[in-house]
Formats: C-alpha cells, sequence, structure tokens
C-alpha cells in the first residue's frame, strides 16, 4: 500500500498532532518561562524563580485536567516534565543560579548520551519514536533501510547534542548574566534546531524513496494536513 493509497484517519494521527497534545504538553514549560522571565523583570531573580514554579504549577494541573475532560490519558510528559522542572527551580533557588543554569546542560549530555546508548543496544531512539511524529506504515517501518535510516538520525541527534553542550559550557563561562546565556542558548538553539530538522527531513526523504509503498515526506506532511482540517471540521460541528 503506498501513502497515496492510504486515507489517515484524525484518530490515527501521530501523537505529536493529535488535539491539544502538543500545546497542551508544553504548557508547563512555557508558564515557567514566562513566569521567571516576568517575575524576574518585575520583582528579581528569586522572587522570578518562585513565581516560575507558581506558573508551572498551574499550567502543569491545567493541562491535565483538559485531558482528564477530554477522557484522554495524561501519560508520563506533563508529569515527568512537572518534576523536572520543580526540581531544577528548587536547586536555582537554594544554590544559585550557576546550579539552575547547568540542570539544563546537564539534560543535554545525558540525552545525548542516552541516543549514543541507543544505537549500541540495537534500539535507535529516531526509530523507537518516529511513529509519534509520521505515519509511515508497518512495511515501510520493516524495511532495513528503515532502520539503518533512523540509526543514523540518531546518531546526527547525539552528536548535536553534545556540541550543544559543548557551546553552552563556553557561554556559560563567557556571558556575565544569567539571562545574556538564555537568551543566547535559545536563540542559537532555536535557529539549529529549526535547520536541523529540515534536514533531517531532506535526508529521511532522500534514503527512503527506494523503498516500495514509500511516496516521500511531503505526501505525507499533506496527509497530517487534510487529517488536521477533518478533525478541525469535526469537532467544529458538535
Amino acid at each position: 500500500m503506498t501513502t497515496a493509497e492510504h486515507h489517515l484517519e484524525p484518530e490515527d494521527l501521530p501523537a505529536a498532532f493529535r488535539r491539544g497534545s502538543a500545546f497542551e504538553g508544553l504548557l508547563p514549560l512555557i508558564g515557567y518561562i514566562a513566569g521567571e522571565r516576568l517575575g524576574t523583570w518585575q520583582f528579581g531573580e528569586v522572587s522570578g524563580d518562585r513565581i516560575a514554579i507558581a506558573a508551572m504549577s498551574l499550567a502543569a494541573v491545567w493541562s491535565g485536567v483538559q485531558r482528564h475532560r477530554r477522557g484522554q490519558s495524561i501519560g508520563w510528559w506533563i508529569p515527568g516534565l512537572f518534576v523536572y522542572l520543580l526540581v531544577r527551580g528548587v536547586a536555582g533557588l537554594v544554590w544559585g543560579e550557576d546550579v539552575f543554569l547547568a540542570f539544563g546542560i546537564g539534560v543535554k549530555v545525558a540525552l545525548g548520551v542516552g541516543a549514543l546508548v541507543s544505537v549500541v543496544i540495537g534500539r535507535p531512539l529516531a526509530h523507537e519514536f518516529i511513529h509519534m511524529v509520521l505515519p509511515f506504515t508497518e512495511a515501510v517501518r520493516a524495511h532495513p533501510v528503515f532502520r539503518r535510516t533512523f540509526r543514523n538520525v540518531t546518531l546526527a541527534y547525539a552528536i548535536y547534542q553534545l556540541i550543544s553542550v559543548a557551546f553552552e559550557i563556553w557561554l556559560l563561562d563567557s556571558t556575565e548574566s544569567g539571562t545574556g546565556f538564555l537568551v543566547i542558548r535559545t536563540l542559537v538553539g532555536w535557529v539549529a534546531g529549526f535547520v536541523g530538522f529540515f534536514i533531517a527531513l531532506f535526508y529521511i526523504d532522500a534514503k527512503l524513496k527506494p523503498i516500495d509503498g514509500f511516496d516521500g515526506v511531503m505526501p505525507m506532511m499533506e496527509e497530517i494536513g487534510e487529517a488536521l482540517e477533518a478533525d478541525r471540521a469535526r469537532n467544529g460541528a458538535h
């Protein structure tokens, strides 16, 4: 079955595109960042951290309530992100800004090393989680080229994370303020992440083209777009 012949229903959308998943999953992080920036600007660094923790807590509770009302499971992402941000915020309050900023660097080290380990044990992270982003058919996923492609994507991700760690350690040592570090890191991270994402898409598209039943990433994205429109129309009619 080719991707052109396969019609994606709204209920079959990958997890990243399901109604409410992406935005609500990020709400605790958004609440934390907004609370920290606003609180620091108005009341100072220590109060900003406290406001950030409060805003994150409210956002996490709201996300959980909304999902429960729709009959969806909360999953591990929101509670996991909540615990991480809470521990990070408390550590920053107790031990200072450097420890707070070092938490983010430590997470990147863990992600990079974890990605490398996943390749070594034969379960590349990109291969295990790509179904949450793109709806490949079973036949395409079973092809040996598919596994090799996402093994290489996982390796590239690991290298990117470790290079990013080296850059952030240098940046933390070079900047005089935590705000300057966060602004520069965020801007560089957005640009690098955006470029890396599209490079990965083009690479995946080129490598998987020889597989029978794979018509390309763009037709797949169009199919996702049509399913999202159908989902909006269906929910708008109720």
